[in-house]
This record gives structure tokens, sequence and C-alpha cells, in this order.
């Protein structure tokens, strides 16, 4: 299927952005396709332990709905960005995912964050044929969850093994060490590492979890320094690996490597971190850093609208909703055509990289390598 990229339509209107307000879902029998507004609905955690990164999807997912907006929408329509809290809860997720299926002027999700919401929702909107695109999702189940679930992060098997073999074929580690947040997020990434440095040939001489929102990491890392570990390997976000980078001085571990996936990517870790953040290294699909074009261009259009740089999750927000509104561009608003869509989207570039799909939904990407140096990310080319 031949399609019509939005890049140009959202790059002509970056300058002359205006934030357009959210609404709470509504109750309309209005099918999408007759609606006067073309209504997508945004499925994250606003309030919980992932509420900033929530909040963080929501703004990303808003920018390029203001983008097409300002450019004078789709077929001389205007399009609404319709936002409900999950909490980052799987019953919750159930209700939201119900209650934008069943408002049939929802023409597709943006949602939703965490793996269990997303797998939570996939049944209720594969039944009533709502395509939902996962912004944060990385887990393996998520790949089988079925026709109408799509995510524009690779799952955490591609990204785990690809950390992998930079730890040990590029910079040589043998012994790693493995510490994970307690979370199902955690525990697949620990699980995909497990099973690349089996293959790899490597060692996993410590793997420990330890609870998200945990600021005293002397017990994992007293386990680390009493170990043969050259680098140590984290499986969760960016706030417990700045705490873990500059309490592992403690404990003589200072010049031990820290390595991490995209879900590291933040200002926060930075700020947080202070020095000990210097000399981290992690995969990513976004960064301030980037060369792409469109990853500038939204930085600068974030920037204006909210004041401060994107963190990945704003950007995996944009990309989402990116998908969505150039699967209405080329074909509307209505729900089997926009996954008929999807289902064979190659090329489409995004803040985060190029956005392809493969047949279960699952995209097709290639991670950069980044560090930090100075107190800035840096692109390892």
């Amino acid at each position: 299927m031949k399609r019509k990229a939005l890049t140009a339509v959202f790059m002509a209107a970056l300058l002359a952005m205006g934030l357009t307000a959210c609404s709470s879902g509504g109750g309309s029998t209005d099918s999408a396709s007759e609606s006067d507004t073309i209504r997508i609905g945004c499925a994250i955690p606003l309030t919980g332990a992932s509420a900033q990164d929530g909040q963080s999807i929501q703004n990303g997912a808003q920018i390029a709905v203001d983008q097409v907006n300002e450019a004078g929408g789709i077929d001389g329509k205007q399009v609404e960005l319709v936002v409900e809290d999950d909490k980052g809860d799987s019953s919750e997720a159930a209700t939201v995912a119900n209650l934008l299926a069943e408002d049939s002027t929802i023409s597709a999700v943006v949602g939703h964050f965490n793996s269990s919401c997303t797998l939570a929702g996939a049944p209720i909107y594969n039944q009533a044929g709502v395509v939902e695109i996962s912004p944060g999702s990385s887990a393996a189940a998520v790949t089988d969850a079925g026709d109408y679930t799509f995510r524009v992060i690779t799952t955490d098997a591609v990204q785990g093994r690809y950390l992998a073999e930079w730890a040990v074929n590029d910079l040589g580690y043998q012994n790693i060490a493995v510490l994970y947040e307690n979370t199902d997020y955690g525990l697949g990434l620990a699980q995909v590492l497990e099973e690349a440095m089996a293959d790899l040939g490597a060692n996993i001489v410590v793997q420990e979890a330890y609870e998200v929102g945990a600021t005293d990491y002397s017990t994992v890392l007293t386990k680390v320094a009493s170990s043969e570990a050259e680098a140590i390997i984290i499986g969760g976000l960016y706030n417990e690996t700045a705490l873990i980078a500059k309490q592992r001085s403690s404990f003589g571990l200072e010049n031990m490597q820290i390595m991490g996936v995209d879900a590291i990517y933040s200002d926060a870790l930075i700020e947080l971190g202070g020095d000990a953040a210097n000399g981290i290294l992690l995969t990513g699909y976004f960064s301030d850093a980037s060369t792409s074009q469109v990853a500038q261009d939204f930085i600068a259009a974030y920037e204006e609208a909210y004041g401060e740089m994107p963190a990945t999750y704003a950007a995996y927000g944009y990309d989402a909703a990116l998908v969505i509104l150039d699967a209405i561009q080329n074909v509307g608003a209505d729900r089997a055509a926009i996954q008929e869509y999807l289902s064979t989207l190659e090329g489409l570039e995004g803040a985060t990289g190029i956005n392809s799909f493969d047949e279960n939904g699952d995209v097709i990407k290639d991670p950069m390598r980044m560090t930090i140096e100075n107190g800035e990310f840096v692109v390892i080319e």
C-alpha cells in the first residue's frame, strides 16, 4: 500500500504551533468517519508511579496533533486528543480501554505505556477493532497481543540482545552484573540478558532485583563489589540508575562501567546522577544529539511548547500519534482501514527513527549508541 508521508506538513507547522486542550472520552455514538473532528484516544498513566512518563507521552502526542491542526487539519477537520488516565494499573487500563473502544468517534488510541496495561487493553481493542499503538510497552508478550496492537518501541529482546552484544563483543566484558527493577519490565529484560549472555559465552555473576523508587542500593552494590563483575547492566529507569551510579563509589566501584537501554535516557539521569552519570553507556532511539532533522524539529517544537527538553517517552508518544495521523491522512478515520494501512506501513520517519511494522505489529528500527560526556548525551558514531 502506498502512503503519503506527513513529515513536510509537520515541519511547515512547527514554528506556528499552538496548544489545544485535551478532553476526556465521551460516549457519542457517531462514527469516526462522520464526526466533525478526528478524535484520537490517549491512554496513559497520569497518576501513580509512571505519571512522569505518562505526561511526557501526552505532551509528545499533543505536539503531533497541534502540528497537523496548525497546518489545516486533515480533510478540513481538526484533530482532538482524548486523554484518559489508566494509572499504570492493569484493571484501570481495562476500564479505560472499554471507554475508548465503545466511543465510536475514537479512530485509534495512543497507549498504553506499561506492558501490563497494554496487555490488559489489547483483547478489548482487538474485539472492538480499534488500533492501539503503544509508546512504551516493550514486553515480549505484546508481540502476540492481536492484529490491532502495534508499538513504536522495540521489544526488550531487541534492545537487551543488542546491549549484550555491545558489552561482550565490542567492549570485551565477560563477567556482568545485572541489576533490574522488580517489575514485569525489569524481569523481562533480565531474562533477555541472561539468554543473550549464555549465547555469547559470557557470565552473569550477579543478578539482583531492586524496588522501583528505592533510594538505598547498598545491598545490591555490596553483592556486585564482592563479585568478579566487570560491568553493571541496569534493567530499569533513569532515577534508579542515577542513584546506583552515585552510590557505587562507596563500594569501590566508581570506575565500573554502567550500561542500560533507552529507558534511562532522560535529563533526570544527568541532573540526579551529577558527575557520576558521566561515562554511562546506553542504547536508544531518541537523543537531542541526533542528526535526524525530524528529531531536531520535534525537539524545537517541544521546547517551545513546554519549556524543556523532551525525554524518550515524549518522542515515542509523538511517533505513536504520528503513525496514526499518517494512516488517517492516507485512508481516513475508519478503524478497520487504519489497521489495514498500518499492517503494511514502511519507512515513516519519526523522532525515534524510521517506523516500519512487521506482521505482529512490532516496530523495526535500529538503535543508536550513546554515552554521557561532561553532563551531556553524546551519540557514539
